[in-house]
Parts: C-alpha cells; sequence; structure tokens
C-alpha cells in the first residue's frame, strides 16, 4: 500500500535554504469502559489546559529558527524563542499513522500493529484522550486523524481495522477513543478540503485555507470550554505540508522567486504558521493562554522539504526521518526561554500529561515506551532516564531498527541473513556521516542489547501479551 507520489521539489534548492539549520539550531460491541483514574486530582489541583498541535511531512529543517533561509515563520520562531526548544524531537515513527498512535498512547505504534500509514489504533489501546477524561477534561480532536474510523471513498485507506486482532466492533474514529467532540478528517489535506466529519456527520466541502479551517474549529470549541471553567484537551493536526502542494496566492507570493512548487510548498507552511499565530491569539483573548500547555510538532521528516542538512528523509530511521521540530509553549510554568539537546518525542506526550495531573490508569496497557518530560519542563532533566528506540516492521518482518541514547544512535540493518550495527556520534555528527561502531564496540555492545530486548518485547506485545484476556460471554 503507497501513498501518492508527490510531485519531486527542487531539492538543491532546499538543501541550500536548509544546511544552516544544524549549525543554526546548537548541535463499538462493547467499547472499552473508560476507567475511573486511581487517585483523581485533589481539590485545587492544577489542570492546565493542553494542546497537542502537529503539521503532516513537516522536516526539521522547515522553520526558520532552524536555519531556512526562505521560509517565514514568525509565530513558530516566536514560540521557540520564547517557550522551549527541542533541538532533538523525534516523531516515534518516520510516517504518518504510526506517530499518530503514539502521540495519544506512549506506546510505540508496531506494538498493536500501527506499522504505516493507514494503519488503525486498536480500542484495546487506553488513549491520552480517555485518561484525561478521568481528570474531569473536555476533550476534542480537530484535524487529521488516519487512525481509522472515518470513510473515505478511497478504498482501502483509513476505514479498515489493520493491525492487530480487536475483539471491538466498532469504528476506530476519534469518537470511540474518547474526544466528546471531532471536527475530523481522514487524512491530508490543503485548500477547500472536501471530506470532514463533525462527530460523525459528513461536512462541506468548506471553503478556505484548510490549516485557519481547524484552528477556526479547535477555537469555536475551546471557547465554550473556557465558559464552562473547564479544562480542556485539544488535538490540532494539520494537514500540510503533505503533497499535493496547493498554497493561497497570498501565500505563494512570499516565495516568488521560487520554482512554483516549492512556492507552493513554502506557502502551505506559512499558512500553518498563521493558523498557530491565530490559534495563540485566540486563547490570549479568552484569558487561558498563561496556564495552557501547547506543543508543536511534526508526524515525520520532510519528504518534499527540509531536512535542514540531516542524513535521509520521510520513511527513514537516519535522523532527516524522524527529527522533527519541537516546541512547548507554556507561560504559567516555562517562564524562561530554554532550548534542550536531551532527546525527546512524540513517545512522550502520554507520560508526561499523566504525570502531570497524577492520573494513573488501571487498566492501563503496558510497556510505556515515552518518559516524563515533567523534570525536563521544571529544568532538572539533563538526561533521558532511558533511550529512545524505533522500529520498521510489517508483522514479524523487521527490516531497521535504531536506538537513540544521549550522543549515540545505533542502527540495526538488515545484511543478508545478519544483523548490521551502525554507530553515530549525534553530538558530533548530526548528519550521521561517520560510523564509529568499530572505535565504540562497548557502546555498540550496551546499544544492541538493549535494542535486541527491546524489539523482543514488541513481539510479545504483537503476540496479544499486552492484553487483558478477552470475557468469555457478553463481550463484544
Amino acid at each position: 500500500m503507497e501513498e501518492p507520489r508527490e510531485q519531486d521539489l527542487n531539492r538543491r534548492e532546499f538543501l541550500r535554504a536548509g544546511a544552516a539549520g544544524l549549525a543554526g539550531a546548537g548541535l463499538l460491541g462493547q467499547l472499552p469502559s473508560l476507567a475511573v483514574a486511581e487517585a483523581p486530582p485533589a481539590a485545587g489541583a492544577q489542570r492546565p489546559n493542553i494542546i497537542l498541535a502537529m503539521t503532516d511531512d513537516q522536516g526539521w529543517g522547515d522553520v526558520a529558527y532552524n536555519g531556512h533561509k526562505l521560509l517565514k515563520t514568525p509565530v513558530l520562531d516566536e514560540m521557540a524563542a520564547g517557550g522551549i526548544r527541542f533541538n532533538r524531537f523525534y516523531a516515534a515513527h518516520p510516517v504518518c499513522s504510526p506517530t499518530r498512535g503514539s502521540c495519544l498512547t506512549g506506546r510505540h505504534p508496531n506494538r498493536y500493529g500501527c506499522f504505516l500509514w493507514g494503519y488503525d489504533l486498536p480500542l484495546e489501546e487506553i488513549s491520552l484522550a480517555k485518561a484525561v477524561k478521568t481528570a474531569g477534561y473536555a476533550t476534542g480532536h480537530f484535524g487529521k486523524w488516519h487512525l481509522g474510523g472515518i470513510p473515505t471513498t478511497r478504498k482501502g485507506r483509513g476505514m479498515g481495522t489493520l493491525g492487530v486482532k480487536s475483539r471491538f466492533k466498532q469504528a476506530r474514529h476519534p469518537g470511540n477513543h474518547g474526544f466528546d467532540e471531532w471536527f475530523s478528517y481522514w487524512n491530508y489535506f490543503d485548500l477547500n478540503p472536501p471530506g470532514f466529519h463533525h462527530n460523525g456527520k459528513p461536512v462541506g466541502p468548506l471553503e478556505g485555507e484548510g490549516s485557519e479551517i481547524t484552528v477556526a474549529r479547535a477555537l469555536e470549541w475551546i471557547g465554550k470550554a473556557a465558559a464552562d471553567k473547564k479544562p480542556f484537551f485539544a488535538v490540532v493536526w494539520f494537514g500540510n505540508p503533505h503533497s499535493p502542494h496547493k498554497a493561497l496566492a497570498k501565500d505563494k507570493a512570499l516565495y516568488g522567486g521560487a520554482r512554483a512548487n516549492v512556492q507552493n510548498y513554502l506557502g502551505e507552511v506559512t499558512a500553518i504558521d498563521r493558523a498557530m499565530g491565530r490559534l495563540r491569539k485566540g486563547l490570549r483573548d479568552l484569558g487561558v493562554a498563561k496556564d495552557t500547555m501547547l506543543w508543536f510538532t511534526s508526524d515525520n521528516g520532510a519528504r518534499a522539504g527540509s531536512t535542514g542538512g540531516l542524513r535521509g528523509k520521510k520513511g527513514s530511521l537516519w535522523e532527516g526521518g524522524v527529527r522533527v521540530p519541537g516546541i512547548l509553549e507554556w507561560p504559567a510554568r516555562v517562564a524562561r526561554p530554554m532550548q534542550t539537546d536531551v532527546p525527546a518525542g512524540t513517545l512522550d506526550y502520554y507520560p508526561t500529561t499523566l504525570d502531570l495531573l497524577g492520573v494513573k490508569m488501571p487498566n492501563q496497557v503496558e510497556p510505556i515506551d515515552g518518559v516524563s518530560l515533567m523534570p525536563l519542563i521544571a529544568g532538572k532533566m539533563d538526561r533521558r532516564p532511558k533511550p529512545l528506540p524505533f522500529e520498521i516492521r510489517r508483522g514479524k518482518s523487521v527490516s531497521w531498527a535504531a536506538l537513540v541514547d544521549g550522543r549515540h544512535k545505533l542502527h540495526r540493518r538488515k545484511a543478508g541473513k545478519a544483523a548490521k550495527y551502525e554507530l553515530y556520534d549525534l553530538v558530533k555528527d548530526a548528519a550521521e556521516t561517520t560510523d564509529v561502531a568499530a572505535a565504540e564496540p562497548k557502546v555498540v555492545e550496551r546499544m544492541a542489547r538493549h535494542l535486541e530486548t527491546w524489539q523482543a518485547s514488541v513481539a510479545r506485545s504483537l503476540a496479544g501479551k499486552d492484553y487483558p484476556p478477552a470475557p468469555s460471554a457478553g463481550g463484544a
């Protein structure tokens, strides 16, 4: 199953534009029940609003603050300058659907069979939306979903129940994953989107720029939550800058000296930037910006855009395929701007949020692969407590795995029937040009042992070992 081919952009132009980035950065049958939290937050406990904003195929170099010489992203630049700027932020997977699953579960998507784009999120998984509801949050999803259950006319994409076998029969749309409100699109979209669904009912086609439409709907819902004095959890997932690249004329005009397809691509990113500006202004107008935890990232590395000089593209486990822009803006807790080189990623949203709220789900599916970033936010984390794992797998067939641990990154790739290991020092060599495995055999041995143990645990997860036994009768 392949995604539609995208127009090739002028890659030399993008390489020139993004090469300065490395230096610039410093480097339902019956639905699953919503279990009651084991220890609900005490009265008066902090319950900040939480927003997960994410783009589609935006590379690490596709922001001005990472050194792009053409692209205009003033809003994202301001967020990065005033909040926490993650210089080493990672999508859990080099393509979209699996990373989206990781944002909602804290678990590597291969554990539940979300191997590639178009694969679904099983209802057995405990989503972040379900978890925060136990702490009294309103929950809403806006924009791209691509985790199942939203109808599309394109056969075999987004409607099925791909992945691990499930005992639950319901569609895997946002409403069945814990979202009270959902204004969602099955996959990518740009101008005048035709296929949104609002709480299960088709809407559109709509007129306008897709990112701005998404934010407008999100703010409408956020306004209601604010009026009700209720904390909210909003997922705002843009459909751009995925192909086909179609930007508004005013956004293309900013890049008039570039080729037409480059104008469209950069124009889409600029529209996302403007939509983020509208979102931030809306939060300020509603009086909730100060205590809103606003995250921004991308679902995978660049395909048509810029990696900022990193090796590889979307679909690979090289840095260019998985390292993405990462920003946290939270004025109430991040009073001073901060840059960090501690590796972090989309796997960390779930454990960070549960740690923040003091929520422990009694029916939690284990293991969790992410870590809480609350110590980092408090300025008390200078090293990630456990490595970040990566794997490209289809069922039992694994073609590539990697592990990021501190300054080092280990790759494990097929070499005939054997496995070949490569080791890179990302502090000295973020572009992964020089394999230092021969010079660091002890590092390779230690990281290989950890990676192999983790991969074995993924295989156990795929065998259904993480879920409680299905009820013998009266279930799905």
